[in-house]
């Protein structure tokens, strides 16, 4: 990943006294828009420490409230600026209270207001295809998660739930994709597929989805129309705030 270099906007939240009843925010944080570049959003935790490159602001609200890019409506922009964050962590925090810190840093630094609704939306859901079950559950945690996005082909692998599996699919194709498998466990999956989703007559070419899920997974997508929770997205300054 790119250094991320010393931020020209910086926030230190003095004279908050840190407490597990307090509402979770970042010591220091640092924003500063992402220099032009070819790579895709990235992330570093440690500890005490949270360094975040060339992440966009929908990349951010999806992190923050754990969702997916789908159930975010807002303006273009939120797809296209970028932004690199240093966070430090205060002495008694835990990594589970991350989503709540960022949450506070967006609310503080961006000014973000929204609301929720139910929408209903074309979607997929997945399930088992026909003939005999090929995904076995291993004994893992979720992780090693893995997503890339080429001009010929995609590929997502790791260790995965279902309902997981489904989440990553949803940023990767047109629509959301719900789980409806019934399968339980964690399972290792490595699939990749066509990016234009052609059938992939070619002998060299990658399958299409369709065809991927079924052939390695033994899984098939269904169109259907779903309710959806959307977070609509108020206002959310451009420019984050210097303070």
């Amino acid at each position: 990943m790119n250094s991320i270099q010393r931020s020209i906007f910086c926030v230190t939240l003095a004279g908050v006294a840190w407490s597990q009843t307090s509402t979770p925010s970042f010591e220091v944080a640092t924003i500063k828009p992402s220099a032009p570049t070819d790579d895709v959003g990235q992330m570093i935790r440690d500890p005490r420490l949270v360094a975040i490159a060339h992440a966009t602001p929908q990349n951010l609200i999806a992190q923050a409230f754990r969702i997916k890019d789908f159930q975010i409506s807002g303006p273009g922009w939120l797809d296209s600026e970028h932004f690199d964050i240093m966070a430090r962590l205060p002495d008694g925090a835990t990594q589970d209270q991350f989503p709540a810190m960022l949450q506070a840093l967006l609310k503080e630094r961006f000014a973000l207001v929204f609301h929720k609704e139910q929408r209903t939306m074309s979607s997929y859901v997945l399930l088992p295809a026909k003939g005999p079950e090929k995904l076995k559950a291993i004994k893992a945690e979720i992780g090693n998660i893995h997503t890339s996005r080429g001009a010929m082909r995609l590929r997502l692998s790791g260790n995965v739930t279902m309902p997981y599996f489904a989440g990553l699919l949803s940023n990767m194709v047109d629509r959301p994709v719900v789980d409806m498998t019934q399968l339980t466990g964690v399972f290792n999956v490595d699939l990749e597929w066509s990016a234009d989703d052609t059938t992939g007559s070619e002998s060299d070419g990658p399958a299409s989805l369709s065809a991927a899920l079924g052939e390695k997974l033994g899984l098939r997508l269904e169109s259907r129309k779903t309710a959806v929770d959307l977070y609509v997205i108020d206002h959310m300054d451009r420019v984050p705030a210097q303070n």
